[in-house]
């Protein structure tokens, strides 16, 4: 009976094991720590590291001698009594066709290398927007308990007015309502920040993992945010940064440079193959007398490009070569107009979040103002809700600007090449 009920006991430890849920401690991390996380951990970008491997391995592939081959004849039968059977080696020669093939090949551990570096940098970007957007909707978070506590006073003050007063009923249900709608919206904005936090950690994209990794920061009104101190460089600069580090541009360079490569490739197509080989032969004793006499044998032979000359190889190659350039070309051009473009974007951004900062202490006080002549009858539930809804859209502006003010930082990011705010020699 003792072991039955121990049995009993241990079963539903099992259960509640299995069914109770598995609680996820929540680490802040600055962000450069959690871009130094996702260069390290992450998970695609481990498995892009392996292609470089494979391509590192592509020059070997390409520079590779061919394997002899083993030949011979055996002859069976009368015939053998007077002619020799033989066995040897033959080795198939290359002139002039390992070394384009190599060329090609570097070129191509050169495309993956920067491919590599640009997945690194675009992951880092990812991760600094991924980041962004927790403490973007933190704010929202933020702005909407500020709404909640100011909608519970203005519920409080509706109901200690008097029941006979002129539209006490009205602003009583009125005040219900808006703070029903508004704990509506706070719902929301909690469930929007909890994706955008576990969006962050899917760009991070660890392995294992049973933390829930956030942003150290509380939202973007914060004081001193160092995310958002940010001195970009004259144009002319950013420009020269990007004709320089653009991963881009490199990877066409070196595009370029296989294509010029492969061209060689074709044309060392036209190059005869040798293959030279000997070996041993020896003959059957004959039966009427006289000698066997061993001995040995060497041959040559040779492939002729006469009825196919690899013309359309040669051109086809050219072409890609022309394409090659011309593509290289048109990325610049319209790299150009998006730096130009992601260059405005956040110069003006910048503008008007100062503009709104002004706007916002002015807003702030109106609606202090506000709040103060409702609580004593100055004024009406509608006129404050008018000043409140105008304050929340200048917060809204506000982060908007921010956002938009990132995003074309970003931007100019990913099209340089380079974080433009490192205080290192660029050139």
């Amino acid at each position: 009976m003792e072991v039955r009920k121990l049995f009993t006991l241990i079963i539903c430890f099992a259960v509640l094991a299995i069914c109770s849920p598995a609680k996820a401690d929540v680490i802040g991390l600055t962000l450069d720590e959690a871009i130094d996380m996702a260069l390290t951990y992450n998970l695609d970008l481990q498995a892009k590291r392996k292609e470089l491997g494979a391509a590192k391995e592509d020059i070997k592939i390409a520079n590779r001698l061919q394997n002899p081959r083993v030949v011979g004849n055996f002859l069976i039968g009368k015939v053998r009594l007077g002619n020799s059977s033989q066995v040897g080696i033959d080795q198939p020669v290359e002139f002039m066709k390992r070394g384009p093939r190599k060329k090609v090949a570097k070129a191509k551990y050169s495309i993956a290398q920067n491919k590599v570096r640009e997945y690194e940098h675009d992951l880092k970007i990812e991760v600094m927007r991924a980041y962004f957007d927790v403490l973007y909707l933190k704010s929202v978070v933020s702005i909407m308990n500020d709404r909640k506590l100011l909608f519970e006073e203005m519920a409080d003050v509706a109901k200690t007015k008097s029941p006979n007063a002129d539209n006490y009923k009205i602003e009583l249900l009125q005040s219900d309502i808006r703070y029903k709608r508004m704990m509506i919206e706070l719902n929301q904005a909690k469930a929007n920040l909890l994706s955008a936090q576990f969006h962050l950690n899917k760009v991070i994209n660890m392995e294992k993992t049973e933390n829930m990794y956030d942003a150290t920061e509380t939202s973007l009104f914060a004081e001193d945010l160092s995310i958002l101190s940010i001195s970009l460089l004259p144009y002319d600069i950013i420009e020269k940064i990007a004709m320089k580090y653009s991963y881009s541009l490199r990877i066409a360079d070196y595009d370029i440079k296989r294509a010029e490569a492969e061209v060689s490739v074709a044309k060392s197509k036209r190059i005869p193959d040798f293959n030279v080989g000997g070996g041993y032969a020896w003959q059957a004793h004959y039966r009427g007398g006289g000698n066997d006499w061993p001995g040995a044998f060497v041959g040559a032979s040779m492939d002729m490009p006469i009825l196919y000359f690899y013309g359309p190889d040669i051109r086809k190659a050219n072409l890609i070569l022309e394409k090659s350039k011309m593509d290289k070309t048109s990325f610049e051009n319209k790299l150009k107009i998006a730096l130009k473009q992601d260059y405005n974007n956040f110069k003006y951004a910048k503008e008007n979040m100062e503009y709104y900062r002004e706007i916002m202490q002015e807003s702030r006080d109106i609606l202090e103002m506000s709040k103060e002549r409702f609580s004593k009858g100055k004024t009406t539930f509608l006129n404050l809700l008018i000043v409140e809804n105008t304050h929340q859209q200048t917060l809204q502006e506000y982060l908007k600007a921010m956002g938009l003010y990132y995003s074309a930082y970003l931007n100019l990011m990913h099209n340089t090449g380079h974080d433009v705010l490192l205080q290192e020699e660029i050139f």
